[in-house]
């Protein structure tokens, strides 16, 4: 049994979606935890901003329904906010979220859910972002609290430290190769590739921007 724990819809499917859709295929549990519902993400005009956090929501439910997975935890936490040109005004997201509001829900959703492996983003949050360092913060507090121990928490792992540009909020460059932990383990999408990229495609107002 897995359960991943990360800050915004679509990191699920971008980070182990090819994971995901195999261990379904093998008969394995899997439960997700979005600490947001991501109303600071782009909508490339298909929504408004005042509704995008229910689109992402629904994108996010069609794609953990196509990788198979079943117990899914969305919770409405702000996320990050660099600037205004998104239609809402700057907020620091997860980062200013006192950590005795957050700890323990996610300390008590471990001890129900009694994960074997707990999975979320490693300390530099991959590329720096704000929200995913905080949640790396919260995870490892709420392993302290919680009562059940999971055998093994993995972080996504790239080969290479991010190297794309400076953002406003963001850890520094520096910060984020100092940060970088390289992968101790590779898992071979290969037939989930194409249930990953199903589900990628859910997510339609991210996945275009990506594009």
């Amino acid at each position: 049994d897995l359960l991943l724990i990360v800050p915004h819809p679509d990191d699920e499917v971008f980070g182990c979606g090819g994971l995901f859709a195999r261990m379904a295929a093998h008969g394995k549990r899997v439960a997700t935890l979005t600490l947001t519902r991501g109303g600071a993400g782009r909508s490339l005009g298909l929504v408004e901003a005042a509704a995008l956090p229910e689109r992402r929501e629904q994108e996010l439910r069609a794609s953990l329904t196509a990788l198979g997975v079943e117990d899914v935890f969305v919770w409405d936490y702000p996320d990050y906010v660099p600037d205004d040109t998104r239609g809402i005004p700057h907020r620091d997201g997860l980062q200013a979220i006192p950590a005795e509001d957050l700890v323990p829900k996610i300390a008590a959703l471990v001890d129900a859910l009694k994960p074997r492996v707990l999975l979320s983003f490693p300390p530099n949050g991959s590329n720096g972002h704000p929200d995913h360092v905080a949640t790396h913060r919260y995870v490892l507090a709420a392993l302290e609290e919680a009562e059940h121990a999971p055998e093994r928490l993995y972080y996504f792992a790239s080969d290479g430290s991010y190297s794309g540009p400076a953002r406003p909020g963001f850890l520094s460059a520096e910060d984020i190769r100092a940060l970088h932990l390289p992968p101790t383990h590779y898992v071979e999408v290969g037939e989930g590739l194409e249930a990953k990229l199903r589900a990628l495609a859910q997510h339609e107002t991210q996945a275009r921007s990506v594009l």
